[in-house]
């Protein structure tokens, strides 16, 4: 008995250590990510803290020179600038409009979809979007030269992102998949034919395209 309870102490001993152990890797672990994000949060403040400097820079640097250009009477020079700055300004903010655009569209198109996670849906707006380029008419295209839509579509579908979807994405064409006519079952597969023996199934009536078997 006394063996028992000087066994049954070293193993609530041993226990207590265990879990001590693991509290203060808890803690140490907490403490190492709340440094990391501090040390980021300073960065991007430093970050951007240093683009503000540098853009009042730039500005202060512009506002000297157009008052000393003004002072020479340099007039159509200062309104030269004017002007330049103000393209500038607007070719920003219709690239951030355009680009705007482009986002909401992928996303509304990714909203139909059932994604497992938002992280999944996130790497599927990655991939999207960094497939994007302007057509010549200025409008979003994927680099295969789809639509937003259909590049949207044609992702779903592909196999191998099905691991980022909690359902399987239905094919889309407003068909449903063939099927062989009852009686009248082909040899082969439906996987296996070629395009040629599947339109020659489908036009002679064995496999019907509606989803319904033939009676």
């Amino acid at each position: 008995m006394e063996d028992n309870k000087i066994q049954e102490t070293k193993q609530e001993e041993t226990k207590t250590e265990q879990v001590d152990i693991k509290s203060l890797v808890d803690v140490e672990v907490s403490k190492a990510i709340k440094n990391i994000k501090v040390n980021l949060d300073s960065a991007y403040s430093e970050r951007d803290a240093a683009l503000a400097q540098v853009e009042q820079a730039k500005a202060d640097k512009q506002k000297v020179e157009i008052e000393a250009l003004e002072k020479q009477g340099k007039h159509s020079e200062v309104m030269q600038m004017k002007l330049n700055e103000l393209t500038a300004k607007l070719e920003t903010y219709e690239q951030k409009n355009t680009e705007l655009s482009r986002d909401n569209a992928v996303r509304t198109q990714l909203n139909s979809l059932n994604f497992k996670s938002d992280k999944a849906a996130k790497m599927a707006y990655s991939d999207i979007v960094g497939s994007l380029k302007k057509d010549a008419s200025g409008n979003w295209m994927h680099e295969t030269g789809l639509s937003i839509e259909d590049a949207v579509s044609s992702y779903a579908k592909d196999d191998n992102n099905a691991f980022l979807f909690s359902v399987k994405a239905n094919a889309g064409t407003g068909i449903n998949p063939a099927k062989p006519a009852s009686g009248n079952n082909p040899v082969k597969s439906i996987k296996e034919m070629s395009t040629d023996e599947l339109l020659s199934n489908i036009e002679k009536g064995n496999i019907k395209v509606d989803g319904e078997w033939s009676e």
